[in-house]
């Protein structure tokens, strides 16, 4: 096959990258940029390492990490890369064979480097093609071949979907088949039987079989409308009675919210709200705090929220009022590690099991993905779920956590692809209608500094100090 001029190596090498069709979209101009740009770091490391007939020459002294991401996520989708590494496997064997008939330093080194990208490619295959991990068969694949189980909690591939899990109707999910709870679950009604008290629904139950979405009388909403649904997790104090999650719903009257169990609490319920506008949730929220069983006899709220290391708060944002376009640029603003302080102050928490940053791109707010505990939660087909904020049990609190989603949708939808530094969203934030819009969040600004020519809201900022100093004297 090969003669023995180095160079009919290259070129034998080069019609193997030409052969059939290894991209879904072929075009000269790529194939030309995918060589020039392999063969420039080829000849890189040539240059800078001498000693390469070391059979234990560390991997990462030739082809580095970054040079796979670029190389690898900017000419290939992951099907596409699966065809062409069978091919390149198969050279490199032939390639092998070559290398030990001769004495030829150029193609040992060209032997050695193929063999460095090939296990650099195979030890960050999952990272640089985001593959996700099969939770029944532990088989790792692209997001395309994927399918959600359980309400996100689990991501299972399309042959255990058919082999190992069906649709369970009741719960509008896939479920294993031999789990029994759901069995169980189509002849028990929906109330969660763990739960320690009245009025708490299961985890997996549709809130929207009991909820609509909600807004003032004034207000109009349209399939573009945004609105907004607010997950609160709660921990128990003693003086919490059993029936308060029935307490809270008998006095919205069943319209406003309703309480499901979860998991990851050790005694406590989570609140569930209908998808409304922030207006209503304002005036709803502002009802709940001013009843007068919100607090027991001394005054002490019943349940508690930012002084537990189990409570948060998620954010729900329709995905009808957004382009896939304004979802990519939500995702970049809040994973991007240039605006990690910010978004982590302003979440009042660090990335956590249930909530991790990662680095995203414009172009991935088209798709849905299936790993439910990210910052950004794509794995709903209705909402974008923001799940970075810390647990609160505060009016004031849980206002700037609403405040702060709504703004942060409405800079998405106008703001350019250049725009996406806390700093661009904070000088759009400084505009005197957003400033009133958002009054809690604006105070919260103001008094951390990151607006620093702008005044708060004075009512808003009365009620942030009578709430201190009820804790303080109470």
């Amino acid at each position: 096959m090969f003669t023995k001029n180095p160079y009919q190596v290259m070129r034998t090498y080069n019609t193997l990258l030409l052969d059939d069709c290894m991209f879904e979209n072929p075009s000269r101009s790529t194939y030309t940029k995918w060589l020039a740009r392999f063969y420039k770091e080829f000849n890189k490391a040539k240059r800078k390492y001498r000693d390469w007939d070391n059979d234990y020459i560390n991997v990462d002294d030739v082809i580095d990490y970054d040079f796979c991401e670029i190389f690898t996520t900017r000419y290939f989708t992951y099907h596409e890369w699966t065809r062409f590494e069978n091919k390149l496997h198969n050279f490199q064997y032939k390639l092998t064979r070559y290398n030990q008939m001769l004495d030829n330093r150029d193609i040992k080194l060209f032997y050695r480097f193929m063999e460095c990208f090939l296990d650099q490619l195979n030890n960050y295959k999952t990272e640089l093609f985001e593959l996700n991990c099969c939770d029944n068969c532990g088989v790792n694949m692209a997001d395309e071949d994927t399918v959600s189980a359980y309400g996100g909690d689990q991501i299972i591939c399309e042959d255990c979907r058919e082999s190992d899990y069906y649709w369970h109707n009741r719960s509008d999910q896939y479920v294993h088949n031999e789990d029994c709870d759901y069995a169980e679950y189509d002849e028990d009604g929906d109330e969660d039987h763990d739960s320690n008290f009245e009025g708490v629904y299961r985890y997996d139950y549709d809130v929207m079989e009991r909820l609509s979405k909600m807004s003032l009388p004034h207000e109009v909403i349209n399939r573009k409308t945004m609105v907004g649904g607010l997950e609160c997790e709660w921990e128990a104090r003693s003086s919490c009675p059993d029936d308060f999650p029935q307490m809270i719903d008998d006095f919205f009257d069943g319209r406003y919210c309703m309480f499901k169990g979860d998991g990851s609490l050790r005694n406590g319920f989570e609140m569930v709200t209908a998808p409304c506008t922030l207006a209503y949730h304002k005036q709803q929220l502002d009802k709940l705090f001013s009843w007068h069983d919100w607090t027991d006899s001394d005054s002490n709220t019943r349940v508690k929220a930012w002084n537990t290391d189990t409570c948060g708060i998620h954010v729900h944002l329709n995905r009808a009022s957004f382009t896939a376009s304004q979802i990519g640029k939500l995702q970049v603003i809040i994973n991007d590690e240039v605006n990690r302080n910010f978004i982590e102050a302003v979440a009042g928490r660090k990335a956590n099991d249930y909530a991790k940053f990662k680095q995203k791109r414009i172009a991935e707010g088209g798709q849905r993905d299936y790993t439910k505990y990210e910052a950004v939660n794509t794995a709903h087909a209705q909402s974008i779920e923001l799940r970075i904020f810390r647990g609160n049990a505060t009016k004031n609190g849980i206002l700037r956590v609403l405040e702060f989603s709504f703004a942060l949708g409405e800079y998405v939808q106008q703001c350019s692809f250049n725009e996406l530094h806390y700093r661009d969203f904070l000088k759009w934030f400084k505009l005197p209608r957003n400033r009133a819009d958002f009054p809690y969040i604006n105070e919260w600004f103001v008094r951390k500094g990151y607006l620093k020519d702008s005044r708060p809201n004075r009512l808003v900022t009365n009620e942030i100090n009578e709430a201190i100093d009820n804790v303080v004297n109470g």
